[in-house]
């Protein structure tokens, strides 16, 4: 299992994104965390935007897909994309099951 840490520049976007690709199961969830402050440093220049954290849960098998399909939907030149490991073995057994219930095997038709 994998958990996605995106940046988004409005909820707006985020949701749709999310929607998109909760309808494709390339998704068990997304969780929209509220605006907050985001600095940072982009071409020489420091920056101060507004931004929405999205945490997409998926599975190993579908972390390239999903990462494509973010980077093709995404408003940004360069988005954050940071693939986060989940340790399997240190959490709930229930809810690895439902992630990877939620989420399509992949085939051809996805990948």
């Amino acid at each position: 299992m994998v958990l996605l840490y995106t940046t988004w520049p409005d909820d707006q976007e985020a949701v749709t994104v999310a929607r998109g690709l909760l309808d494709q199961r390339l998704i068990a969830c997304a969780n929209i965390l509220p605006a907050h402050q985001a600095l940072y440093r982009w071409e020489g220049a420091v920056r101060s935007d507004r931004e929405h954290v999205v945490l997409f849960k998926t599975t190993t098998a579908l972390l390239t897909t999903v990462r494509q399909k973010i980077t093709f939907l995404h408003p940004y030149d360069e988005p954050c994309i940071l693939a986060l490991s989940v340790e399997e073995l240190a959490s709930a057994p229930g809810f690895l099951k439902w992630l990877e219930n939620e989420t399509l095997p992949p085939t051809g038709l996805y990948t």
